[in-house]
């Protein structure tokens, strides 16, 4: 089922990323499944699937591409801005045999109460969230003690010359896509509180998978 769990407003970032999946999930799903994609980010997205558990909390879920990697056993809860993209991801999950509740959400206002997951996995998707910091802290909210929390994402890469071209195309592309091409996620996700395990670059330092875990109880 795909539910929406509130009325996103148009006119704010997120409701134009909104309205721009709306537009294109189909196209998206295509060019996410091609070879070069795959070629890309399927042994990544394999890794996240060994790494997550139980009940998993899918940010930006969108067609579903991350669905295959994820334990059989597990129960996905995914959510997205975009109400086209879930549709495909439901499709995707039917055609599969697998149980997926998907819900159209905010990811910095998660509706779900305290410790509700036993994994996160963030997807391509802090680089166009407004505010990835109040993102990963929500996500740590919802994640129970000690709960895996991964990020498959591209990040400015830690290589300069190639950070450089980052940020001097970076206003073109926020402009155009709303897409932060050199946002340091890693540091990122260290301020919202997560303890990173490890960081895995490749493609130049532009993709990026941090793995990571949220603080044991009893810890800040």
């Amino acid at each position: 089922m795909v539910r929406n769990w509130r009325t996103l407003d148009p006119v704010s970032q997120l409701g134009r990323a909104r309205q721009f999946y709306d537009r294109i999930p189909a196209e998206y799903d295509r060019g996410m499944s091609s070879w070069p994609a795959r070629r890309v980010l399927e042994r990544r997205r394999a890794k996240v699937g060994e790494i997550v558990r139980g009940r998993i909390l899918d940010i930006a879920f969108g067609t579903g591409l991350s669905l295959p990697h994820y334990p059989a056993s597990a129960w996905v809860v995914g959510v997205d801005a975009s109400l086209g993209m879930l549709r495909l991801g439901r499709e995707r999950a039917k055609r599969l045999g697998r149980r997926v509740d998907l819900v159209q959400m905010d990811a910095e206002q998660l509706a779900f109460a305290d410790g509700t997951f036993d994994s996160v996995a963030f997807n391509l998707c802090l680089c166009e969230i407004a505010n990835p910091e109040q993102a990963v802290r929500e996500a740590v909210r919802v994640a129970r003690p000690g709960a895996p929390i991964t990020f498959l994402e591209h990040v400015r890469s830690h290589l300069l010359p190639v950070a450089i071209v980052q940020d001097v195309f970076n206003p073109l592309f926020t402009m155009l896509v709303s897409d932060h091409i050199n946002r340091r996620t890693a540091d990122t996700v260290r301020r919202a509180g997560v303890e990173i395990d490890s960081v895995d670059r490749w493609f130049l330092g532009i993709f990026n998978l941090i793995v990571g875990h949220a603080p044991e109880a009893g810890r800040a």
